[in-house]
């Protein structure tokens, strides 16, 4: 048992010091990453049953139009207490006519935005129906 420790005694003293060196280099350059606790979030939904549905249309367009429906329901998720203090009022709901067809009536999509911290689950209809009431002189 003897000879197993004192035979290279230096080579294996050197080694050890080597090895607890590069331990150590490696130790203090690498990033401390804590394992702290996520906090729970609870996310809640909330439905506003009539969001009404405006028109985006360019600055020159004259055309008077009509949209039906008139509103939309939208699901929306974020924090309880966020969620109670949103207002109808913040949530938009528009139908871009720039891009239709000079037709009498047709189909676009509905598009939804709600405030930053907010997500839509979902909103129904996904489309409406635009008739131009009048056209430009």
């Amino acid at each position: 048992m003897r000879d197993l420790i004192l035979n290279n005694f230096w080579w294996k003293l050197l080694s050890l010091i080597v090895a607890t060196l590069v331990w150590l280099l490696v130790n203090s350059t690498m990033p401390k990453t804590e394992f702290a606790q996520t906090p729970v979030v609870t996310v809640s939904t909330r439905n506003f049953p009539t969001v009404p549905i405006t028109l985006m249309t360019s600055a020159g367009n004259t055309n008077q139009y009509r949209v039906m429906p008139a509103g939309v329901a939208v699901e929306v998720s974020g924090k309880p207490e966020d969620l109670e203090k949103l207002p109808t009022e913040q949530i938009t709901a528009f139908v871009d006519v720039t891009k239709i067809p000079d037709e009498k009536e047709v189909r676009a999509d509905i598009h939804v935005q709600v405030p930053k911290g907010f997500k839509i689950e979902g909103y129904k209809p996904a489309d409406a129906t635009v008739e131009k009431t009048t056209a430009a002189n």
